[in-house]
C-alpha cells in the first residue's frame, strides 16, 4: 500500500509540476489513430512475447498450445500490473504452466529467466545502436555508463547459459561443493540443490539449441521494435520532430528502469522514468512526455487487466488463486523438494 501511494503522489507531482491544463491540451492533441496504433503494438509485444516463450517450453518438452501460453503470459503480466509483489507474475506463470502442461515449476520458471536474459540482449542492442547513430548521446556519460554495465551483465549470464548448459555435471558438481561449504542441515541442502538442479536442467536444455537460441534473439528484438513503435506513434502525435534514434535510445533506456523495483503497476515510476530519458537525452518537453506516458499507461493496463481476467476465466482458475503469491512460492518450493 505504501509504494501505491508514493507512486500516486509522483503522479500528483507530475501533474502539478507540468499544470493540468498543459497535460490536457498535450493529450487532447493524440488523435484516435495514435490510440490504435499504440494498443496494436501492445498485443504484438505480447503475441511475440507469447511465440518465443512457446518455442522456449517446447523445446523443454513442455505440452502447450499457444492459447495456453498467450493466456498465461497476459496472467502474469496481470498479476505484475495490479498485484504488490514483487516477481509476483513470474511465479504466478511458472505455476500455471506447471499446472497446465505439466512441466516442473522450476524448469517452468527457468525458461522466464532466459526470456528476461534475452530481454536485456535486446533491449541493450537497441539502445546501443540509437546511442551510435545519435551523436548528442555521447554527451550523456551515465546513459553510456548504464548500457556498458548492463550489458557486460547480460552477456555475462548469456554465457552462463550457453557454457554451462554443455556440462551441466560441471556445473552441479560446483553448486554441491559450494552448498557443502554453508552451514545447514542436509534436507535443506538437498532441497535447495534439488531446485538448483531442476531449474538448470531446463536452461540447459534451452542453451543446447543453438538454433533455438538465434530464433529467440530476432524475436526478442521483434519485440522491443513492436514496443517502440507504439511509444514512436504517440510522441508523433504530441509533436516529437527529433531523430528517430535518439527515442529509439530513450525508450529503450526507460524499459531497462523496470529491472529497479518500483509501485504496484509501475503507477509514477512509468511516468517519471519515461520523462527522465526523454527529458534527460534533451527530446521533447515535461508536458508532452508526461502526456504520451499518462496515456501509454493507461492503454496498457487496461488491455493487460481484460486479457489477464480473459485468461484466468478461460484457463478455468479463481482470481484468488492469483492473489496468493507469497503462500503459492513456499508450497511449489517445498512440493518441488
Amino acid at each position: 500500500m505504501v509504494p501505491l501511494i508514493a507512486g500516486a503522489l509522483l503522479i500528483i507531482l507530475l501533474v502539478y509540476y507540468v499544470d493540468p491544463s498543459r497535460l490536457f491540451v498535450q493529450a487532447g492533441r493524440i488523435p484516435l489513430l495514435a490510440f490504435v496504433q499504440f494498443g496494436a503494438s501492445v498485443l504484438v509485444f505480447h503475441i511475440l512475447r507469447s511465440i518465443r516463450w512457446r518455442s522456449l517450453l517446447r523445446r523443454m518438452e513442455a505440452d502447450a498450445s499457444f492459447g495456453t501460453v498467450f493466456w498465461t503470459n497476459m496472467i502474469g503480466y496481470g498479476v505484475n500490473a495490479f498485484i504488490p509483489v514483487r516477481f509476483g507474475g513470474e511465479v504466478a506463470r511458472a505455476y500455471v504452466i506447471e499446472s497446465k502442461a505439466r512441466l516442473g515449476f522450476f524448469p517452468s520458471l527457468s525458461s522466464i529467466a532466459v526470456e528476461r536474459i534475452l530481454d536485456l540482449l535486446a533491449i541493450v542492442g537497441l539502445a546501443t545502436l540509437g546511442a551510435m547513430s545519435y551523436s548528442s548521446s555521447t554527451n550523456r556519460g551515465s546513459f553510456v555508463l548504464i548500457l556498458m554495465s548492463t550489458g557486460t551483465v547480460t552477456l555475462a549470464m548469456l554465457a552462463v547459459v550457453l557454457i554451462g548448459s554443455r556440462n551441466l555435471p560441471a556445473v552441479m558438481r560446483f553448486f554441491r561443493w559450494t552448498f557443502s561449504k554453508i552451514p545447514m542441515r542436509n534436507s535443506w541442502r538437498g532441497r535447495l540443490l534439488t531446485v538448483v538442479e531442476s531449474t538448470l536442467v531446463g536452461v540447459a536444455s534451452i542453451g543446447r539449441d543453438r538454433r533455438l537460441v538465434g530464433v529467440s534473439v530476432v524475436l526478442s528484438v521483434a519485440i522491443w521494435l513492436a514496443n517502440f513503435a507504439g511509444f514512436y506513434a504517440l510522441f508523433l502525435a504530441v509533436g516529437f520532430g527529433g531523430p528517430v534514434q535518439a527515442l529509439l535510445l530513450a525508450i529503450m533506456l526507460f524499459q531497462l528502469s523496470f529491472i529497479l523495483p518500483s509501485t504496484p503497476g509501475n503507477v509514477g515510476t512509468f511516468e517519471g522514468f519515461l520523462i527522465l530519458f526523454v527529458g534527460g537525452l534533451g527530446l521533447g518537453a515535461v508536458d508532452a512526455t508526461l502526456a504520451v506516458g499518462v496515456v501509454g499507461h493507461l492503454i496498457s493496463l487496461f488491455i493487460v487487466g481484460v486479457l489477464s481476467v480473459a485468461g484466468a476465466v478461460l484457463l478455468g482458475l479463481r482470481l484468488k488463486e492469483l492473489f496468493r503469491i507469497p503462500s503459492m512460492k513456499k508450497t511449489l518450493i517445498k512440493n518441488e523438494a
